[in-house]
């Protein structure tokens, strides 16, 4: 099951950055290309210029400008721009994981876990917000030949399950649960990065955290 199609596109584009230089990282980019690792040389540059530049600063053939290799190379590892997309969301999907986990283990089990991680999340929407809208678009919506990124995204969501089952939340609703919190969270973090929630940025973490607690009231 894919539970990727609930986040906001907010991602900024640029058409006429494509063939901008890189930054620092890219000599890092060739050098992991020289070491044997060109999948994920090219990861790292598109992370790079997602994050610089949106969806639209990302070409097949610009990557392989980045990471000093024939373009025909790329397609022995990606067939097409939307399989490589699909890695990088994946990669989205871990780096999000990893900080909501770390957040979550910090705290009690229960309540102040799952408030800790929707906070964790819109600390990672604010600091990668093109990133945060690739992994959640609608480039793969409806589609199953991606099953990496359908297992990252549900490693997700199994810790926010069991943020609910640690807050007494049964077994058969658990999940149903956690797919409604993070839909929530979704909303709000899209309608503050929007600025259609105005919020002060000092003050931010702490408004998202007391919603989380509303939502987590709201449905126990």
């Amino acid at each position: 099951m894919c539970y990727g199609n609930f986040w906001p596109g907010t991602a900024r584009c640029s058409t006429t950055c494509l063939s901008r230089p890189m930054t620092k990282n890219w000599r890092n980019h060739r050098e992991s290309f020289r070491h044997g690792n060109l999948p994920e040389a090219l990861i790292a540059a598109a992370l790079q210029r997602l994050e610089d530049d949106g969806q639209e600063a990302i070409s097949l053939r610009e990557l392989s400008r980045d990471v000093g290799v024939n373009h025909r190379a790329i397609y022995r590892h990606f067939p097409d721009r939307l399989s490589l997309m699909a890695r990088v969301a994946e990669e989205g999907w871990r780096l999000l994981g990893a900080k909501m986990r770390s957040a979550a283990t910090s705290q009690k089990p229960g309540t102040r876990s799952l408030v800790a991680a929707g906070v964790a999340l819109f600390v990672f929407a604010r600091n990668r917000p093109n990133l945060f809208a690739l992994m959640g678009g609608p480039n793969f919506q409806g589609r199953t030949k991606f099953p990496a990124l359908d297992r990252s995204i549900g490693e997700t969501l199994e810790l926010l399950r069991q943020g609910f089952l640690a807050a007494g939340t049964s077994q058969d609703a658990a999940l149903k649960q956690a797919l409604i919190y993070a839909s929530a969270l979704q909303g709000i973090v899209g309608q503050i990065l929007w600025k259609r929630y105005r919020v002060l940025p000092k003050n931010a973490e702490g408004e998202v955290g007391r919603i989380c607690e509303m939502l987590i009231k709201g449905l126990r």
